[in-house]
């Protein structure tokens, strides 16, 4: 038994020694040079081990009741290690110091406790464990009062959203008696009590995931820190409250009156993100809005009810993470400093060919531009929608779907007309900066993967 809770969560167990091992070095003022390669390290390894763990088929329940160890888990936590550790060469370089890194590994651990949660109280731990550290990290080494006004923004969202999930964790358990994720969603069938804790859950996880009208002050939040955390909270945060929210709702059908308000939610979010963002200047704020219109297509994909639910999720948080973390080194790269003004990109494929060219490519494929794999993320959640009778609501959302690409066009065209001032000349690789060149050729070659071999990850999850 021991052995066997060991091996079932080795990627935590790993996570969790590097975050005593980099407390450790804080403490003693010592090996921040280590920190970086030793993160990558830990983060190869546990997808390695979760890789090795589903081509044996493996499954467990360490924790009854509590923790179980499942494909969905599996792939789950690959999705989410694997983006941490793209990110972690990409955004953190390596003068970013042992305390950025340590609350990205607490942040990650978080994501895996909830993947793998079978109860809501691991799952509500695993929540407050991935929130908490980027509060720290939007003020962490930034000196500005947008900072703390954003940090202190989002704490505030994010307290609420606690709320609204305990207050429904309640009426569940009042209602069916237990806090194991299958019987609360069992229970929302069961009356007004059940549909009502199934609302408030829902309602907390749409605030974590900043889905409209519940984002608040998710753009200011974004918007006051820097661009490394704004591409952490775009994309593994976002990504792995949308999983956790998989992992509670599985491939069961919902309500009649849910389904109906999580589709209206959906195209609305989708058209505000969309339509907000073309009229936004600066980079970190139109990656808000964006990331709005984002969480509405993920949320579409709730609506579905044959069965491709999880498929279709696990496959566009996956894609939409790793572009949203390389647009963001990319942009990093081509940015004097903290500039943030779109005007920084005008004529940038002059001066830097290959990140103003990465750059292009991912914001296309946000754009869901084809034969991308945003498109493909977007096709296989239109497809599940539709298969399952929303074809008005689909027609919808994929019409506001292509108000993005106004916005994002607007970025390719800055990035390759000609500059009206002289060419900026290319800055020297320091450190930093080649930690985030290697970052960025390691997600563009994961999204190619994505691209030309989309089989790859549908064969992952084909047993589910």
């Amino acid at each position: 038994m021991p052995a066997d809770f060991f091996y079932a969560l080795l990627p935590e167990q790993l996570l969790l020694a590097l975050l005593v091992t980099l407390m450790l070095c804080e403490i003693l003022g010592r090996g921040a040079r280590l920190a970086g390669p030793l993160f990558t390290l830990v983060a190869g390894a546990g997808c390695a081990v979760l890789l090795l763990q589903l081509a044996q088929g493996y499954g467990a329940a360490p924790v009854p009741g509590e923790i179980v160890i499942d494909r969905f888990a599996l792939l789950g936590r690959l999705v989410i290690l694997g983006c941490g550790c793209i990110y972690g060469v990409c955004c953190l370089s390596s003068d970013a110091g042992i305390k950025s890194r340590l609350l990205l590994g607490a942040s990650l651990l978080g994501a895996l406790v909830m993947l793998d949660s079978a109860g809501f109280i691991s799952l509500f731990l695993g929540i407050e464990l991935l929130s908490l550290p980027a509060f720290a990290l939007m003020v962490h080494r930034c000196g500005l009062s947008s900072a703390s006004e954003g940090a202190f923004k989002y704490l505030l969202l994010s307290a609420v959203a606690s709320g609204l999930i305990l207050f429904g964790l309640s009426l569940g358990y009042g209602s069916c008696g237990t806090l194991a994720i299958g019987d609360f969603v069992a229970a929302t069938a069961d009356g007004p009590l059940g549909l009502a804790a199934c609302a408030l859950v829902l309602s907390g996880f749409f605030l974590k995931a900043a889905v409209f009208p519940f984002h608040g002050w998710a753009p200011d939040a974004y918007a006051g820190a820097r661009l490394p955390v704004t591409a952490l909270l775009a994309s593994i945060v976002k990504g792995a409250v949308v999983l956790a929210l998989v992992r509670i709702l599985g491939e069961a059908p919902l309500p009649s009156e849910l389904d109906g308000a999580i589709i209206v939610l959906a195209v609305l979010s989708i058209f505000y993100g969309n339509v907000t963002a073309i009229r936004q200047g600066a980079f970190r704020r139109l990656l808000a809005y964006s990331s709005i219109a984002h969480g509405g297509y993920m949320i579409f994909a709730l609506a579905d009810a044959g069965g491709g639910r999880v498929e279709a999720l696990l496959y566009y948080v996956a894609v939409y993470a790793v572009t949203t973390i390389v647009a963001c080194t990319c942009f990093g790269l081509l940015a004097q400093g903290e500039a943030d003004e779109l005007e920084v990109l005008d004529g940038a494929f002059a001066a830097r060919p290959l990140p103003a060219l990465l750059l292009a490519v991912s914001v296309l494929s946000l754009a869901g531009i084809p034969p991308l794999p945003g498109f493909l993320a977007k096709f296989f959640i239109f497809k599940s929608v539709i298969a399952s009778g929303h074809l008005v609501p689909a027609v919808l959302a994929f019409a506001g779907s292509y108000l993005g690409v106004v916005y994002y066009l607007g970025i390719v065209y800055r990035l390759f007309r000609p500059a009206t001032a002289p060419a900026r000349p290319a800055r020297p690789a320091l450190p930093a900066a080649r930690w985030a060149f290697g970052g960025m050729l390691l997600g563009s070659a994961v999204l190619m993967l994505f691209m030309v071999a989309p089989g790859v990850f549908h064969r992952l999850l084909g047993g589910l």
